[in-house]
């Protein structure tokens, strides 16, 4: 089994219950059968953390992020080598910052789970798994 990477936006989908929250529930519990982890970028978790603050204020925020930490997901610090990577890929491909580390602790020998194929598919040998597209 590959190690899946979650961007932002497929924690965010699998919290509220967007579209394709039930691949990412699927691999949940995948990786949960399997003794595994999904894996996501602090700088990505920082990101869902700000989306929701926006819309629920801090304190729900808290409790939901709180039961973030009980789900099968280790979360990857943004230390130099996963910086300068995620640095190169903003430089060389005009991603949006936060994405390039996705795209960096994916690297190209696991999976990125995100919505946002289309941008990450500028990167060579980077493995995708789309979620589905907002509609409307």
């Amino acid at each position: 089994m590959k190690t899946h990477v979650l961007d932002a936006n497929a924690l965010y989908r699998f919290l509220t219950g967007g579209p394709g929250a039930d691949v990412v529930s699927r691999l949940f519990r995948e990786v949960r059968d399997a003794d595994k982890t999904l894996r996501m970028s602090v700088v990505n978790w920082g990101e869902v953390y700000y989306t929701i603050a926006r819309f629920e204020g801090f304190t729900e925020t808290d409790k939901i992020m709180d039961r973030v930490k009980l789900l099968p997901l280790t979360i990857l610090d943004a230390d130099e080598s996963v910086t300068t990577k995620a640095a190169r890929l903003k430089a060389g491909h005009g991603l949006p910052y936060a994405d390039c580390f996705a795209a960096a602790i994916a690297g190209t020998g696991d999976v990125l789970v995100t919505s946002d194929a289309k941008d990450f598919r500028k990167i060579p040998g980077l493995h995708i798994l789309p979620l589905p597209q907002h509609k409307g």
